[in-house]
């Protein structure tokens, strides 16, 4: 069952929780990472219950180059979704592809975290 997200409850004050997902790619493999990422990974993380509301690439500096944040509702649909199987199946797979992988559970907020 996925939550259907609209991007405009963000304008008005934020609850919920977000996930930072941060992560460099690794680059021989960043064709099959793509693929993983747009056609399995998203999708997979959507049935999940957290929806992806922003991501990031960094071009310049000391910080990962990629940054990732999804949303849940609320705490007991973030717990939900990283306490089970799919959660584990998913995050090793997504381990194939990137090196210094790194998740935070945050309280949301309208602005950009990191």
């Amino acid at each position: 069952m996925t939550t259907q997200f609209h991007p405009h409850q963000w304008t008005h004050g934020m609850n919920g929780f977000k996930l930072l997902i941060t992560y460099n790619p690794l680059t021989h493999r960043e064709l099959e990472y793509r693929r993983f990422m747009i056609q399995r990974w998203l999708p997979g993380m959507q049935e999940l219950g957290l929806q992806p509301v922003d991501v990031m690439h960094t071009l310049w500096g000391s910080y990962p180059i990629r940054l990732i944040v999804l949303y849940a509702p609320d705490l007991d649909t973030m717990e939900e979704a990283m306490g089970g199987q799919a959660w584990q199946e998913w995050h090793e797979q997504l381990h194939t592809f990137v090196r210094n992988l790194r998740y935070r559970v945050v309280a949301a907020r309208t602005w950009l975290q990191f």
